[in-house]
């Protein structure tokens, strides 16, 4: 049991020893690997707490972290003896969150006496739970504060030491932690006394417990700074009692690989959307509309956010040494089918023109533009004199909104691949990281037509790869995609394209043609890692509508981002296809402004 582990009695008054390393290393062998949520909070009021535990078991979490609620000692007592009832049913932990202490901490005035005030109900409150092994761990202060240069600081840092040993002396058999560390530091004075305070009182806790929310920031270059900070203190267990947080990518398919690989315990924030309104970021508001979600996993009714979180959460464990079950960011950061939805819904009908150079050439029945950005011009060009480059792109983006329109950049093609694979993500991170929120951007065609021209297929899957990962590692707030090269093989006049995909008949792919290095297998490759699914097509309409029926398999939003029809009866025919599958399209050649005018979505009706 836990509480074998515990060291003998020594120092002040009762108190036990710090736990030794082996001690806190012995508690996790005990305790497993804890997948756990943050703040159980219903989703509306009649919602009981027992409900949200039991969902959060279905899920596969098993451990959960809790302020306590009541306003006194007593309450918040009786608090965690139902929260433990509960949870235990569930087969989940707890672990609370001490918050009396808060309040006569900020009566400075009165802090003598109120040292003693808050000794005794730290003891009070704890007594009952010492050896309660349904308690996973107590965090005693959440969050205190870091700025180096401010004495409050300090002096906050002192209450957390003494509350430390006011813990000790109630001889706990769960581990002793706060979550001191929850800032950046990476332009901290560490020669300050206050920095210094922080790191020593961190070092007297039984395990490491931290908070980050940017696991997927700068390819996980922050997570592994405030883990290398931590390591150095010592050797011991690290919880990580909050994380997960969706607008800079660090969501829980993002985040659970890299405590997974770092043997990191982890409780996550939240599960149903709530009236906390944690489904937006921190200083926004819930009044305005939001995408994606920040916190949460649920909706208020109880449906996923986004299912493909729960695989991560229900098969969370550490990883063996040199084992990588991460699927990496251009498969874990790919929009779901919801977002993607929801951002065209917004958009509206798409009717654009394709391979524009301003929105000059647009007649007012067109409301977007495709533009080839030039990675010539951008790679001449040293880091420090590219303003011109990206003041050209500007105006385009600029003239576009003056107009109501919008634009869908294509940022490499096959002739770029004369660079790197680096170098080519390089510019598309820094094109999307300059633009991620602006809203003229429809979309992001990173890379047009893989394989049409190159020889070097390992090289265009390389660059399929970066591109991806480059983007999403942005966080943007447009879709991004890739158009592959494919088309369809001509049809005879007699074949009966139509009834060739009538249900029970094998075909589809079977009739798709590809040329350079493109095959099936890349152009899959690309539509599975593409937030919507896109194509491109110089074929008769019955042709361009049996590649659109495939992609249409895929359940994403439709782009053509480039058709050309031959003749009056093509571009009639082709529009009616794309209103009847909800296309968004852009046309080489102008179409007949009533055309055009008078496109729409039609109605999908499946009849009975």
């Amino acid at each position: 049991m836990i509480v074998l582990l515990l060291p003998c009695l020594a120092g002040f008054a009762k108190e036990r020893k710090q736990w030794t390393e082996k001690q806190a290393w012995d508690w996790e062998k005990k305790v497993g690997t804890i997948i756990g949520f943050n703040q159980p909070e219903s989703a509306y009021p009649g919602m009981t707490n027992l409900e949200i535990l039991r969902k959060a078991a279905d899920l596969g979490f098993n451990s959960v972290r809790f302020w306590l609620k009541g306003e006194d000692v007593d309450a918040q007592i009786a608090y965690i003896k139902k929260m433990a009832d509960e949870a235990e049913s569930c087969g989940m932990t707890i672990s609370p969150v001490l918050s009396l202490q808060r309040k006569y901490f900020n009566d400075k005035e009165n802090e003598k006496e109120n040292l003693k005030i808050v000794e005794e109900l730290v003891k009070t409150l704890i007594r009952p739970f010492a050896n309660d092994e349904r308690i996973v761990l107590w965090d005693i202060w959440n969050e205190p504060g870091f700025k180096t240069g401010d004495p409050e600081t300090f002096r906050e840092m002192e209450w957390v030491e003494k509350m430390v040993h006011w813990c000790r002396e109630e001889n706990l058999c769960q581990p002793i932690t706060a979550s001191i560390i929850w800032d950046p530091d990476r332009d901290a004075d560490v020669s300050s006394p206050t920095w210094e305070k922080r790191r020593q009182v961190e070092a007297m806790m039984d395990l490491h417990n931290f908070h980050s929310y940017d696991c997927a920031r700068n390819f996980g270059a922050e997570i592994d700074y405030t883990l290398d900070r931590i390591r150095k203190i010592s050797n011991r267990p690290i919880v990580c009692t909050e994380a997960m947080i969706r607008v800079n990518g660090s969501s829980a398919q993002r985040t659970l690989p890299v405590f997974a690989r770092e043997h990191v315990h982890v409780y996550l924030w939240g599960l149903y959307n709530n009236d906390w309104n944690w489904s937006v970021k921190w200083g926004r508001s819930t009044y305005d509309a939001f995408d994606p979600m920040f916190h949460d996993f649920l909706w208020a009714d109880g449906d996923a956010y986004d299912a493909r979180e729960f695989p991560f959460i229900k098969n969370f464990r550490f990883w063996n040494k040199g084992e990588n079950l991460d699927p990496g960011i251009a498969v874990t950061d790919r929009w779901s089918h919801e977002r993607v939805w929801r951002r065209m819904a917004g958009a509206g009908l798409v009717k654009g023109l394709a391979d524009v150079k301003s929105s000059g050439s647009f007649s007012g029945t067109y409301n977007s533009m495709r533009v080839k950005v030039n990675y010539k011009d951008y790679r001449g060009l040293a880091s420090d004199q590219r303003s011109g480059f990206f003041e050209r792109f500007e105006r385009i983006l600029s003239d576009a909104k003056s107009k109501g329109m919008t634009v869908l950049p294509v940022l490499i093609t096959d002739d770029d691949l004369y660079a790197t694979s680096e170098e080519l993500g390089g510019f598309v991170k820094e094109m999307i990281s300059r633009y991620f929120d602006d809203q003229t951007i429809l979309a992001w065609d990173i890379y047009w037509h893989p394989g049409e021209k190159s020889t070097d297929r390992r090289k265009v899957e390389e660059v399929i790869e970066t591109a991806f990962t480059y983007a999403r590692n942005q966080y943007p707030n447009q879709p991004v995609f890739m158009t592959p090269f494919v088309s369809v093989q001509e049809f005879d006049d007699d074949f009966n394209y139509r009834a060739a995909l009538v249900h029970g008949r094998r075909n589809g792919w079977n009739k798709l043609s590809y040329g350079g290095t493109s095959d099936a297998d890349l152009v899959y490759k690309i539509w599975s890692l593409s937030d919507v699914t896109s194509f491109s097509t110089v074929q008769h309409p019955a042709e361009a509508g049996w590649l659109l029926s495939i992609c249409y398999r895929f359940g994403r939003p439709i782009f053509c981002s480039s058709f050309k029809a031959e003749n009056v009866t093509d571009q009639l025919e082709m529009l009616d296809l794309f209103s009847k599958s909800h296309v968004f399209w852009f046309t080489e050649n102008p179409l007949p402004d009533k055309s055009v005018n008078q496109f729409k979505f039609t109605p999908i009706i499946t009849k009975h």
